[in-house]
């Protein structure tokens, strides 16, 4: 039977029963086929049901772990190359008590490539994710969606309030430091934070292009990489790509001296 029974004073990551027993209720997790406590309790097991839950003292009930689909909102407090940790603090617009340990993948954040967590995410920022997991911890969490994402960012340098101005584009209205966050579509706006589109980044003059351009080709063969990139001959040259001649060679521009050769 179950490692516990009811009434059992409990504290999170006791281990309860196995899944085969009962089934993970309010205020624990599964891991491996193992029911854990997620949260300071007491046990109370329901034979009927087939569930096992943590009681608060005064014996109501404590916030189940959250279910596949659930839309959390976190503060992020660790970030790594792969992953970030971040501490849920609301579930489906309700406030839980205690903080609650989830997680979240570099696959989960985006449907684009992105090489570093660092590149998308911040310590201090607040996110809108969804469940990926049921009862279990740490919670896994997803950042793909048009309404998932950061909802709110601080500057790295100064600690001032990020401004959107492009998607995923963020600049600091203090010390103009410019920084990339995955956003959500509302980034800001539960904050009293505007967007700011025309703080746009601007892209580069046309004159300032890169030598993969028509512009950048004619600057480098002076004018004249449209001729050499269509392969024709320069003007003037006849069509031929050589210099004209009058019929004459290099070594035969002027008459030629008799020779005077001895006998």
């Amino acid at each position: 039977m179950a490692d516990v029974k009811s009434g059992d004073l409990v504290v999170p990551g006791d281990r309860l029963c196995v899944i085969e027993e009962l089934s993970p209720s309010f205020g624990t997790y599964e891991r491996g086929g193992i029911v854990y406590a997620a949260a300071l309790g007491t046990v109370s097991m329901d034979l009927k049901a087939r569930s096992i839950s943590v009681l608060s003292g005064d014996g109501t009930m404590k916030l189940a772990l959250p279910v596949q689909g659930d839309v959390l909102v976190g503060e992020v407090s660790n970030v790594f190359e792969q992953r970030a940790e971040v501490a849920v603090v609301k579930r489906n617009d309700v406030d839980i008590g205690t903080p609650m340990i989830s997680e979240v993948h570099i696959s989960n954040v985006t449907r684009r490539y992105v090489k570093s967590m660092h590149d998308v995410i911040g310590v201090g920022d607040i996110v809108r994710a969804v469940a990926l997991n049921t009862h279990t911890m740490p919670v896994e969490l997803s950042l793909v969606g048009p309404e998932l994402g950061v909802i709110y960012s601080k500057c790295r340098k100064c600690g001032n309030d990020l401004t959107l101005t492009t998607h995923n584009n963020l600049v600091c209205l203090k010390c103009e430091n410019r920084e990339t966050r995955e956003v959500a579509s509302d980034y800001g706006s539960r904050f009293g934070i505007e967007t700011r589109p025309d703080l746009a980044p601007k892209g580069r003059p046309y004159g300032e292009r890169s030598y993969g351009d028509r512009g950048g080709r004619e600057r480098r063969y002076g004018g004249r990489s449209s001729e050499r990139s269509e392969g024709r001959a320069p003007r003037g040259t006849g069509g031929t790509g050589r210099r004209p001649t009058d019929g004459r060679s290099r070594r035969s521009s002027g008459p030629r001296r008799p020779t005077d050769r001895r006998r």
